[in-house]
């Protein structure tokens, strides 16, 4: 009886070594594997930040060409809208002129007729 409990002890503790044991290993493969996915995880992560840094280069090269060419637009809009001001500013200056050089001539008129009323009322006549 002593030594079959003495066997039995025996071989419940030769199950748990052999259980720790098998753990190990089994922890060892896993502990394989997983390093194996993080290497090819780590890979794959590499490969897609390279790709979504080369797009954010790409968009900025776009961003910057699109600002130049802003800038281009907007000078030219200001140069066209300065020429289009001078225009204005051209045609208002001739207009001013004709319209000087009609009230000169509609007051030389005027003074004129003035001139001749004021010489008819010294013949003589009366209301």
């Amino acid at each position: 009886q002593d030594k079959l409990a003495k066997e039995e002890r025996s071989s419940a503790l030769s199950l748990h070594k052999l259980t720790a044991q098998w753990r190990a290993v089994l922890r060892e493969v896993k502990e394989k594997e997983l390093r194996e996915d993080i290497a090819v995880l780590s890979q794959a992560f590499a490969r897609v930040l390279d790709c979504k840094d080369s797009v954010i280069e790409s968009l900025v090269t776009d961003v910057e060409e699109a600002e130049a060419q802003h800038a281009r637009a907007l000078g030219s809009h200001l140069q066209n809208i300065d020429r289009l001001l001078q225009l204005q500013r051209c045609r208002l200056a001739c207009l001013q002129e004709g319209f000087d050089a009609q009230l000169k001539a509609l007051e030389a008129e005027f003074e004129t007729e003035r001139y001749r009323e004021g010489d008819g009322d010294s013949s003589g006549t009366c209301w």
